[in-house]
Formats: C-alpha cells, sequence, structure tokens
C-alpha cells in the first residue's frame, strides 16, 4: 500500500486565519488531498476544489476575494491531474473519504465520478439541513452530485485490515473525520481541518464558525493517538509541505 500527498492550490489568507501567531502576516496555505494505493482499491482522503475555481469568474473564487482571501489553482492541479500523473485512472478510484463537505475538501467530486463516498452520518445529514448548511458553509453543489454514500457513524476500517481508518473528529463542521494510515512508510493521522496548523494545536485558535468546545475535545482524542514515530498531518500548514516537509510520503 502506498499514500501519496497532493497539493491542490493554495489558499493566500492572513496567518491568524491559519491558527497561527503572526497574525495579519499573509500565508499560502495548501489545499491538500491524499491517495491511497491499496491492493483492493484506491482510496482518496478528500479531493481538493473544483475545477472552475481555476477560473478568474468563478463566484466562488471572487466571494474569496471580496473577503481578501483568493487561490492559487491551475488546470494541473487538479485532482483528476494529480491522478494521472500517479498512473491512476480517475475513474477507477474506488473510494473517497470526504472529511467534510466544504468546497475545498469535496469540490473535486465531479472529477471522480464512479467513486463510493464515505462520510460520517452526521456530516452527510448537515449538508442537507438548509440552517445547518448555511453557518457551516456547506454548498450541495459540490457534494450532491450523484455518487453512491456509504455513511458511517465514528470509526470505519474501509479496507477491513486495520491500515485505514476513519476517526470522528466532529467541532470544525458537525460531522468532520480524519484518517489515520497505516503502512510501510510509517503511521499517518490526516488531522483534516480539525486542525488546520501545527501552531494551532498550541494556540487553539479555531474557525468563528466552529463549535470550539468539540474541536477541543476532538483535537484532544487525536493527539492522545499518536505514538513516537506518528505523523500528525495537519489540515491546511504550509510548514508540512515543500523541499522542507514534513510529509514523509511522497508529493506528486
Amino acid at each position: 500500500m502506498r499514500l501519496f500527498g497532493c497539493v491542490c492550490g493554495q489558499f493566500h489568507t492572513t496567518a491568524g486565519a491559519m491558527g497561527m501567531r503572526a497574525g495579519e502576516a499573509r500565508v499560502a496555505a495548501p489545499v491538500p488531498f491524499y491517495v491511497i494505493d491499496h491492493p483492493d482499491g484506491v482510496a482518496l482522503f478528500d479531493c481538493g476544489l473544483h475545477a472552475d475555481v481555476a477560473n478568474a469568474d468563478d463566484d466562488y473564487r471572487q466571494a474569496l476575494q471580496a473577503q481578501g482571501q483568493d487561490v492559487t489553482f491551475g488546470p494541473d492541479d487538479t485532482v483528476a491531474r494529480h491522478l494521472e500523473r500517479l498512473d491512476i485512472d480517475p475513474g477507477r478510484v474506488r473510494w473517497i473519504v470526504l472529511s467534510h463537505l466544504h468546497f475545498d475538501h469535496a469540490g473535486g467530486l465531479h472529477q471522480v465520478p464512479n467513486a463510493t463516498l464515505v462520510v460520517q452520518r452526521r456530516e452527510w445529514e448537515a449538508g442537507f439541513d438548509r440552517e445547518t448548511a448555511r453557518r457551516y458553509f456547506l454548498p450541495r453543489r459540490y457534494f450532491d452530485l450523484g455518487h453512491k454514500v456509504l455513511q458511517v457513524d465514528g470509526e470505519h476500517d474501509l479496507f477491513g485490515d486495520g491500515s485505514v481508518v476513519t476517526i470522528p473528529s466532529h467541532g470544525h463542521t458537525p460531522g468532520h473525520q480524519s484518517l489515520r494510515v497505516r503502512n510501510e512508510q510509517g503511521d499517518h493521522i490526516l488531522v483534516g481541518d480539525a486542525c488546520y496548523t501545527c501552531e494551532a494545536a498550541e494556540t487553539r485558535s479555531f474557525p468563528v464558525f466552529a463549535d470550539h468546545d468539540a474541536m477541543n475535545r476532538s483535537l484532544d482524542g487525536l493527539l492522545a493517538l499518536r505514538g513516537p514515530d506518528t505523523v500528525m498531518v495537519f489540515g491546511h500548514d504550509p510548514g508540512q509541505w515543500g523541499e522542507n516537509a514534513l510529509l514523509p510520503a511522497a508529493r506528486a
């Protein structure tokens, strides 16, 4: 089994928005997703941005710009292009484990049409409840595309061998989940947006829309799972990517 980390564009925002101490300093925060090439099939953990976000006239991109943010994202950064560079046909991806339903985590679903979505039941239900979806910014146009959906409650062993296991980590959204991946490359906990950055794990600075009590409980639970050799891969941490990346998995 192989684990790959891929960057599907970057957010340009303030360090403070990422829970980092530099406040109003601008940072380029990666938008990652992960590819798990298992003998029983290919799985993704999240799938990045929708291809349309690469266009200057995309309404969601314009909404970000109106809030003082932006993205760097081009046609070669999409989930489909990353998979092709790994010699993986997007059409044969078996599973997509969605950490949650935000547009930068579920946006690429349109390029992976045959996969079954694995999502926490409470997250899927939140996405179809108008008021909850509005509060947590869960736009249905990115995730309600007709895929088969496996709704799970709590931990779920994706391949039945303990190598890929979902971990509920609610708070960022009502049904956020993280993922533990164990293979010859080591023990990785893919935190997702249960915590944006290493610094946020210390500052406990979370987005205003989130349930902060639930996020603190979830993060405490994830940190308690660490062993001496466990790598915690945070949701949008600039320091975990690039030439000095802390992520030992290959980058596509």
